[in-house]
């Protein structure tokens, strides 16, 4: 089975490959942004992006679309993280969390369509705290991995290796289910 995943984003790509591999899924990559319309759940994101990659590859795709919300706020950052991080930067988002509520968590959706008219969308979160400051500030990782420490962990998702961290990761659960699901349907 081979299904393409359509994203700008390499590392998302990488996490997700070695994951479907492991369930004898080939997971191919179109790199290219798709449009994420505002007022849209994750979910309906995810089922948006996964439109738009049908009608551009013509064959089955998958999407995906990640939130990070900080506990102390309602729907913030959420699903306009990278456009409140490149508003904001660390500073602005550590300083918004200062003397309040430090719990966060990564929300992703796994959307996949095969013929662009059913969707199946699986849900992976990862919770933890807020990091006081930034770590690892020129490792090439996701921003918010550098002020997020994950549950049951003593550091940010920065310091943790690679192949540790997408074992256990939102992205990481959402795609062991997507898998799951896809095995089981193909059997």
């Amino acid at each position: 089975m081979q299904a393409t995943l359509v994203s700008g984003n390499r590392h998302k790509f990488d996490e997700m490959s070695k994951k479907l591999a492991l369930a004898g899924i080939e997971l191919l990559w179109k790199k290219t942004s798709l449009e994420e319309p505002d007022g849209l759940s994750l979910e309906e994101t995810a089922k948006e992006k996964a439109r738009q990659a049908f009608a551009l590859v013509k064959a089955p795709v998958v999407t995906e679309d990640t939130g990070v919300f900080f506990d102390a706020f309602d729907n913030f950052p959420g699903s306009k993280a990278k456009r409140y991080f490149e508003e904001l930067g660390f500073d602005g988002l550590l300083e918004k969390v200062n003397g309040k509520n430090r719990d966060a968590r990564f929300v992703t959706f796994v959307c996949f369509t095969e013929n662009g008219k059913e969707f199946h969308c699986f849900k992976g979160e990862l919770k933890g705290t807020l990091a006081k400051e930034v770590h690892n500030l020129e490792k090439d990782v996701l921003p918010y991995e550098k002020i997020f420490i994950p549950n049951g962990f003593k550091c940010t998702m920065s310091d943790i290796p690679r192949e540790k961290k997408n074992t256990f990761s939102h992205r990481a659960q959402a795609t062991k289910k997507f898998a799951g699901w896809l095995k089981e349907k193909n059997d």
